[in-house]
């Protein structure tokens, strides 16, 4: 299958080539980057072989053919307006961006601040976090969940599927990432000696993935959710905790709990249940995502939690899963590889 990959010199568009250079099935036809473009990819991907150069971003869509697949690692405003001149083209879409993950139109101007140029497209779009809310294989467009969301929503959904939340209690959710969550932007607020020592807040209240996580447990438990998410920029390069504290209903067992969890994640390959409380460190460069949940019998809540590689499971790995479903082959294609890290000269 031939692939094209837009926004290829992003964080997660390196690591969408990292994982696709040693896919048995796919091969990337073309990478774009307008900085990096005519520059060999193997200069910035060590394990790429061949000849593939980075090409500008208007030369890559005018080289677009019917029958390709293109995976969109752009700003949501840039795939809103580049998937459907895609699709157009005979061409299946798999957007990393959060351009057609929520499906209505105003909810989406609401919380990513722009008119969204195709909003039939947003009742098209199939979400897809592959354990949960699996797609079609013959969809054409894509909307891969967000590094947070995916987080959050792996840990807080077996608490909603088994209607083990209060009816009407909001859930508490707190989001810890490392900077390359904020993409490969140059802002003050980014710069080494800004985060450096330092853990804050931001986009307090108006965070983009709450809509998002909603919409999925609304979905998954057939009421509505209401959640409360504050998301956390830490000092480390990679790596995304999720915690999600719950009221649930009286008469919540710790065995109730840990029943929905195996129910929920018991069969899959990437979503593991395990009995301590969750590290980065252990999903750092792989596709895994570890949860782990405990009551507090004194308050009646539950504590959630989730720890993923934020751009891994949390962008380009979910990514390749989704790929594979379109492709037709197991979803763990290309992704059970021992830790690459080193090989693949990750400098992040």
């Amino acid at each position: 299958m031939q692939l094209l990959v837009f926004g290829a010199s992003g964080y997660s568009g390196l690591e969408l080539l990292r994982l696709l250079a040693r896919h048995p099935h796919a091969r990337v036809v073309a990478a774009s980057s307008n900085r990096w473009a005519s520059q060999p990819v193997r200069q910035h991907v060590r394990t790429w072989r061949g000849d593939l150069c980075f090409e500008r971003h208007d030369a890559v869509l005018e080289a677009a053919q019917a029958g390709q697949i293109a995976l969109l690692a752009t700003p949501a405003q840039t795939s809103a307006e580049l998937a459907p001149q895609l699709i157009e083209r005979g061409l299946r879409v798999i957007d990393l961006s959060g351009a057609f993950r929520l499906r209505d139109a105003a909810t989406h101007k609401l919380w990513y601040g722009f008119e969204h140029p195709r909003p039939d497209l947003l009742r098209q779009a199939q979400y897809g976090l592959p354990e949960l809310l699996s797609i079609d294989a013959d969809t054409q467009l894509v909307a891969n969940p967000g590094c947070y969301a995916s987080a959050c929503i792996l840990a807080a959904a077996p608490l909603v599927q088994h209607k083990l939340l209060v009816a009407g209690a909001p859930i508490m959710a707190d989001g810890k990432s490392g900077v390359t969550g904020a993409g490969r932007s140059l802002q003050d607020a980014l710069l080494y000696s800004e985060v450096d020592e330092s853990l804050r807040p931001y986009r307090v209240g108006q965070h983009q993935h709450t809509p998002e996580i909603e919409q999925a447990l609304q979905r998954l438990s057939g009421q509505e959710v209401k959640v409360s998410f504050t998301a956390h920029l830490i000092p480390m390069r990679r790596g995304l905790l999720v915690s999600v504290y719950v009221p649930v209903v009286p008469h919540t067992s710790q065995e109730m709990i840990e029943a929905a969890y195996a129910q929920a994640f018991g069969e899959q390959t990437f979503v593991t249940w395990v009995d301590r409380p969750p590290e980065t460190g252990r999903v750092k460069h792989d596709n895994f995502a570890e949860v782990y949940a405990r009551l507090d019998p004194r308050t009646q809540t539950v504590s959630a939690f989730c720890a993923i590689d934020n751009l891994v499971k949390g962008a380009a790995g979910q990514a390749v899963q989704n790929l594979n479903t379109l492709m037709g082959l197991p979803q763990d294609t290309a992704l059970l590889a021992p830790n690459f890290a080193e090989e693949s000269g990750h400098a992040y």
